[in-house]
């Protein structure tokens, strides 16, 4: 079967729970004279992978396990995953980062609440591409356990990191503190080629976004501060 995930053409059969009803949104009726990721086919493959992670299932297995294809693909065509809750508002994109467990959907679940007209575009690893001098972000069917994702992009706002705190505050990062929020927060290529062609990737995308650290509690005010922060300036 044929889907189209981030503007690319993709080949692949997934056999398992959660991925055979995520791709559903992406799926095309039509044969791409050009597949830019033939993922490929197989319950072997899945099931070493299991046996390198037994407290995966089959499903779980083959979850990661095509979502590390895709990426591969996404590197060689400018995109890069980025693990992040993005929501849509007005036309743009808001990203916010942090590792598990910090509050990312609970940041973006404000933001449904106050701003009614807003929705998630990928709840757990939307992609990042550049394209045409400009960088969109991208739902994914790869979009963690609470599978919030939508198949279209959207041009990028802003990408913060967030901080658990008790007060609400947010601050424009230089370039120099991104790059290391960006490693800890993306999938780590293996091969030499892959690692160049996201370490250039990171740099267009620290020099063309603003990129902040945002400190926030759970309340309310904590999406308003990020968005009187991070909407464009017109």
């Amino acid at each position: 079967m044929y889907y189209e995930i981030a503007g690319l053409k993709v080949s692949m059969n997934p056999k398992h729970q959660p991925l055979i009803d995520q791709v559903i949104p992406y799926q095309v009726q039509y044969i791409p004279k050009i597949i830019d990721c033939a993922i490929p086919q197989g319950e072997a493959a899945i099931s070493r992978y299991q046996k390198k992670k037994p407290e995966l299932s089959l499903g779980e297995a083959e979850y990661l396990l095509y979502g590390v294809y895709f990426y591969d693909a996404l590197l060689e065509h400018q995109g890069i995953f980025l693990h992040a809750s993005c929501i849509v508002y007005d036309g743009f994109a808001y990203l916010f980062s942090a590792p598990c467990g910090t509050g990312k959907s609970t940041h973006t679940s404000l933001w449904r609440k106050i701003f009614p007209t807003s929705f998630i575009l990928n709840d757990d690893k939307p992609a990042i591409r550049y394209q045409e001098g400009k960088l969109f972000a991208y739902g994914t069917p790869f979009s963690g356990k609470t599978n919030q994702n939508v198949n279209t992009k959207v041009p990028i706002a802003g990408i913060a990191f967030i901080k658990r705190g008790l007060e609400n505050s947010i601050r424009k990062l230089l370039a120099k503190e991104t790059l290391v929020l960006f490693l800890e927060q993306t999938l780590q290529p293996y091969h030499e080629q892959r690692l160049d062609q996201m370490t250039v990737l990171l740099e267009i995308i620290i020099a063309n976004i603003p990129i902040y650290e945002l400190t926030c509690n759970m309340e309310d005010e904590a999406a308003l501060t990020a968005y009187q922060a991070m909407k464009p300036k017109f």
